[in-house]
């Protein structure tokens, strides 16, 4: 029997999907919290990833770079050395030769290596962002299914509310009813 009493006590029925429909938000918010701890772990690691091919990109590109000086330094030593003006230029030329092969083999080289991180980061992160954004769209879907359910409970409880309301209505005016 439904009673609505001065208090405001809930009937039963609405209690059981009110509690129902509290659980479930509940375990859908500590879902998506969960989903979210995960995304930004797994965001840091990938973080992680691309700090360390930053870091031996930079390492490679210093090490290139003291190569260069050292080519440099050995030119200078064999310049020192040249014994005639032709020798000097032939040094040169021979060096410039060298230096800009060297200089533009680093240049792809490097090129290709910072490529290679970029595309290996937007890559990772664009999985992670699909991933993401599909289980976000799960959970909205599961949230909806749910919030569906709790509609249909509380018109379900309402309708034998109602039901029950007339009954006792009618019972009350029925003139054939003794008191």
């Amino acid at each position: 029997m439904t009673k609505f009493s001065p208090n405001l006590e809930l009937p039963a029925e609405v209690r059981a999907i009110a509690e129902k429909n509290v659980a479930q938000a509940r375990e859908a918010f500590e879902t998506l919290f969960k989903s979210t701890r995960d995304a930004v772990g797994d965001s840091e690691g990938r973080l992680e990833e691309v700090r360390t091919g930053v870091n031996d990109l930079r390492q490679k590109a210093i090490g290139l770079m003291e190569s260069n000086v050292e080519a440099g330094f050995d030119f200078l030593q064999k310049l020192v050395s040249a014994k005639s003006p032709q020798e000097v230029l032939s040094l040169q030329a021979e060096f410039l030769s060298s230096q800009m092969g060297k200089v533009a083999e680093q240049a792809k080289t490097l090129g290709a290596d910072a490529k290679s991180l970029g595309e290996t980061a937007v890559r990772s992160f664009d999985e992670r962002a699909r991933a993401l954004a599909e289980r976000v769209r799960e959970l909205s879907a599961a949230a909806a299914k749910s919030a569906q359910s709790a509609a249909e409970d509380l018109k379900s409880v309402g309708e034998s509310v109602i039901n029950e309301a007339k009954a006792k209505a009618g019972q009350a005016f029925d003139p054939n009813q003794k008191a």
